[in-house]
């Protein structure tokens, strides 16, 4: 019996030991994660609002770097609108605002329809036949959905930063970030896709009973917000300036 205690006794001192040594490899991976992210230090320099007094960033901005498009139309002046965001980097702030200039939305519309109309697809799939040439025919219709032109967006605001990156080691790099928002009256485009879906039938009741399903919820509910494409992405840059 007193073997057996000895064994429980080493037993258990071992897991207290490893238990300890990954805690402290853990504390260790957190101190040294700290450490590096210190090591980097980002400057706003100079803004669009800066010759004109103005210290805080549009509310837009931080609402997209926080939530995505599904942010912006959270906001209440955004509330009946589709929010279509894009951003571009570089190092010199010319061709940024040549790039905000002639952005065409088009694309960033269609992007957003192939994300957020996914869902709609997906809960109605049920409704298709179990055939090949149905399945196709459904996946093809995403795909006109998103290649169609789409009138009634329009140029809301764009915004353009001068940030200092300040790195250990590093020779202190100078980096423009250039973002336009566009937007599209929810009930223009739902009316717009309603239509393309429309079109799209083919005389198969089982796959255009599908796609009046989802044509019905685009009408009553719209598109699904998007997932946050921005939450991973950096931090949205500080209003102040130097």
């Amino acid at each position: 019996m007193k073997s057996v205690k000895t064994t429980a006794v080493v037993l258990l001192t071992g897991a207290v030991l490893v238990l300890g040594a990954c805690a402290t490899g853990e504390e260790a991976a957190n101190r040294e994660r700290i450490r590096l992210s210190s090591e980097v230090t980002t400057v706003t320099v100079e803004h669009k609002g800066t010759g004109l007094g103005i210290d805080q960033l549009p509310i837009w901005i931080t609402a997209y770097m926080n939530s995505g498009a599904s942010g912006v139309e959270a906001l209440s002046e955004y509330k009946d609108v589709y929010a279509i965001v894009a951003e571009e980097n570089g190092t010199a702030l010319q061709p940024l605002l040549t790039w905000v200039n002639n952005f065409n939305a088009q694309q960033q519309i269609g992007a957003t329809i192939n994300t957020r109309i996914a869902s709609l697809f997906q809960a109605n799939e049920s409704m298709l036949p179990n055939t090949d040439e149905a399945v196709r025919s459904y996946n093809n219709a995403i795909n006109t959905l998103v290649s169609t032109s789409y009138t009634g967006a329009r140029k809301d605001s764009d915004w353009w930063i001068k940030q200092r990156i300040e790195e250990r080691n590093k020779e202190t790099e100078t980096r423009y970030r250039a973002m336009v928002l566009y937007t599209i009256p929810k009930t223009v485009l739902n009316e717009q896709i309603a239509q393309q879906l429309k079109q799209l039938a083919e005389g198969n009741p089982e796959l255009d009973e599908a796609f009046n399903s989802i044509t019905t919820q685009l009408l009553q509910k719209g598109l699904d917000s998007d997932p946050n494409p921005a939450a991973a992405a950096a931090p949205a840059p500080a209003a102040d300036t130097n």
